[in-house]
């Protein structure tokens, strides 16, 4: 039949065996790693009010979100997202293997392997809502590159796919610099490359990344003007429009290089995940991509410019994978934001496919195969224990509530339908995880003790998850009911009196004070 010829044709000399096996090698880890994670609904305090929700995100700068979480119907459906989630990542798996020029189908299905199974991608899941867009906004920063490397037409539709890479979340313009750097890393490797090709192609991906990037900001300006929005507080976007504090550069360098040494060598560092164990297998890492380089410009017979040029792009390319920080200056990346960072494991296995068949350094293969296997391993168990630290505290936070609104019911003079104003957030020494091995995975992300940080929280909690019929009432109200003197005089819950019916509503007391809602979550809750 004509159309299985044309599939077999299309599989058989478009894809090389490579590409087919980190396709598959990202689908299948992927699935074993995160299974979880997609058998499962575990909220975080983001996700609570995100069981159906249109991604209208234009004031936070990621204005194709919306149409990219179109894909699964703007509904979590852990199978469904996963499962979509991980077939994006594939393609990207595959497309980062024709880049790195990765002939060994091992090293190839290493290289699928670990994209799928670094714990950032574990944090992402965690926000399951929007899990398969940024797996879709990863597939674009690859595929941007891809473009961009191959061809003229290319690098136009190249600077479309990074702009829609950013549109749906701005930092996995992080991966596409990655790549950049990595791609004309591996050509000042390469025999039959030259000084004025390599820097023709240096040039070009620069110029790739420039007019992604100011493609991407025009159409948000277009997005925010058409909607008459402003961008929102968050991770200080809305200084965006008062100009970029060229003066702190120099400080904003050195922190994203800090923080790329910290994350993969500094056991406990803020917003990473790094063990003493992590922190050996990184050493590893790093003397044997060591010795690969050196052994590889030592067969280059030293040539300066490739040494010049293999080790500028060596050097940049913590802060290229680090860019968010430059990109949001006021504020730190987050494990979620730093994805690119599994750039850094697969430029080992680009030296290993390098010195592949090189007599000389028949032991490297084995070391650094070894070595990704472990990784491999606490990838595994990384991944599993923020997901089990999170369902953990959904289990606290749906125990508390239970407990909670059977008080609210059972209060005297409380009625059906009556108004529940709960005013305050409950107190996390009431819900303190003992556990010290949830220490390594902690982030705002991953809740330890409960989903509830902010007072809207529960009532987002009561009714998407709860399927508690009960509605939050205005801030005014909130505000009145905290500052009588009936409130006052309560107790704090749990104690006897923590729960009373006050002028015709019921109300708990779980803070002395109730906190405003600040001028982003307003903001927020009014996206469009």
């Amino acid at each position: 039949m004509f159309i299985d010829a044309w599939y077999r044709k299309l599989w058989e000399t478009k894809l090389a065996p490579a590409q087919r096996t980190a396709f598959f090698s990202c689908l299948f880890t992927g699935l074993l790693v995160h299974l979880y994670a997609f058998t499962n609904l575990l909220p975080n305090s983001d996700g609570l009010s995100r069981m159906y929700d249109l991604q209208q995100m234009t004031i936070s700068g990621r204005w194709f979100l919306h149409y990219a979480s179109a894909l699964n119907g703007f509904t979590q459906m852990p199978m469904a997202i996963g499962l979509l989630s991980l077939v994006l990542l594939a393609l990207a798996a595959a497309l980062t293997v024709d880049l790195l020029g990765l002939k060994s189908q091992t090293l190839a299905g290493l290289a699928g392997a670990v994209m799928a199974a670094f714990p950032c991608l574990g944090y992402t899941f965690l926000y399951l809502f929007t899990a398969s867009a940024y797996c879709l906004a990863i597939l674009l920063a690859v595929l941007s590159v891809w473009l961009a490397r191959h061809c003229r037409i290319g690098w136009c539709l190249g600077v479309c796919a990074l702009a829609l890479s950013m549109g749906i979340y701005q930092v996995y313009a992080c991966l596409a610099i990655g790549l950049s750097l990595l791609t004309v890393f591996r050509e000042t490797l390469e025999p039959s490359a030259d000084f004025s090709e390599t820097l023709r192609l240096g040039l070009r991906l620069m110029a790739f990344l420039a007019a992604g990037a100011a493609l991407y900001y025009a159409v948000l300006l277009v997005f925010l003007r058409v909607k008459n929005l402003e961008l929102l507080s968050y991770l200080g976007m809305d200084a965006a429009n008062a100009g970029y504090p060229f003066a702190q550069l120099p400080r904003l360098i050195l922190s994203a290089y800090k923080q790329t040494i910290a994350f993969f060598f500094l056991p406990g560092s803020a917003n990473g995940f790094a063990t003493l164990w992590m922190a050996a297998l990184d050493l590893g890492f790093l003397a044997v991509s060591g010795w690969l380089l050196l052994v590889r410009l030592k067969q280059l017979d030293w040539q300066p410019w490739r040494v010049l040029g293999a080790f500028a792009m060596a050097g940049l390319l913590p802060l290229g994978v680090n860019f968010g920080q430059l990109l949001s200056p006021y504020s730190v990346p987050t494990p979620l934001m730093k994805y690119a960072f599994v750039l850094i494991y697969l430029t080992v296995l680009l030296l290993l496919s390098l010195s592949d068949g090189q007599p000389a350094l028949r032991l490297a293969g084995p070391v650094g195969t070894t070595l990704t296997a472990l990784l491999l391993l606490f990838c595994l168990n990384t991944n599993n224990l923020l997901y089990t630290a999170s369902a953990q505290a959904h289990r606290a936070t749906e125990s508390f509530l239970t407990r909670l609104i059977t008080q609210v019911e059972c209060c005297p003079g409380y009625e059906r339908g009556m108004e529940i104003a709960v005013i305050g957030a409950p107190d996390e020494e009431l819900l303190r995880n003992q556990l010290p091995a949830y220490r390594q995975v902690e982030h705002y992300s991953v809740p330890l003790d409960s989903v509830l940080p902010l007072n809207k929280h529960i009532y987002y909690y009561l009714q998407n998850w709860l399927n508690v019929p009960i509605s939050e009432p205005e801030e005014t109200t909130l505000l009145q009911l905290a500052a009588s003197p009936e409130f006052q005089a309560m107790p704090l819950y749990p104690a006897q009196g923590s729960v009373q019916v006050l002028n015709g509503r019921a109300v708990v007391k779980l803070q002395e004070t109730y906190t405003p809602k600040s001028d982003y979550e307003i903001a927020y809750e009014n996206r469009r």
